[in-house]
């Protein structure tokens, strides 16, 4: 977090965006869709989503405000859905402009991380709130998780490596009484 936080380029401001997760838990796929002067759709696993809105969260909390928030979210408007520029994230980085008051996000392509591609892109502190609450909701929308691996549960059941595979057998009870 640091005002002199550059990118290969320079970041578009952000004037639409959504976190979105398509399909069933369990079959869901993820995804940012981005309005800055093109429109960018950023797929990628819950994990990641979930890991970019914590660590949105923790500059905000960090980083002192400097005024009252006042500043809006996500302009609303139509996307276009079907734009070339859709990539699956691979690596992030993050930054604070100090001078601007914003999130910095430079998301790169998992295919090519070695070069600059990708989209680098500014966030006001209320789009980056939005984005925070948004990634929430989208993670806790999904399947329930075992508490004693941490792992999904799905709807038809779940075999658990902390029960060494097996879910608990009960007890028959008339087995007990003879002898």
């Amino acid at each position: 977090m640091t005002d002199d936080f550059s990118f290969s380029g320079s970041a578009s401001d952000v004037q639409r965006f959504r976190a979105e997760a398509l399909g069933e838990p369990g079959q869901r796929r993820f995804r940012l869709v981005v309005v800055a002067n093109e429109t960018y759709i950023i797929w990628m696993e819950k994990q990641q989503m979930q890991a970019l809105g914590l660590a949105i969260g923790q500059i905000l909390e960090q980083v002192p405000s400097r005024g009252p928030g006042i500043d809006g979210g996500s302009i609303p408007g139509d996307v276009d859905e079907d734009t070339s520029n859709q990539f699956r994230l691979g690596r992030v980085e993050l930054g604070f402009d100090e001078s601007g008051d914003s999130i910095l996000i430079h998301a790169f392509d998992i295919q090519d991380e070695e070069t600059s591609s990708g989209v680098a892109m500014r966030f006001s502190r209320g789009q980056a709130r939005e984005f925070v609450r948004g990634a929430a909701v989208l993670a806790a929308a999904g399947r329930p998780v075992c508490p004693m691996c941490g792992q999904p549960i799905d709807p038809d059941g779940h075999v658990c490596p902390e029960q060494n595979g097996h879910l608990p057998l009960p007890i028959d009870d008339s087995l007990l009484d003879k002898e």
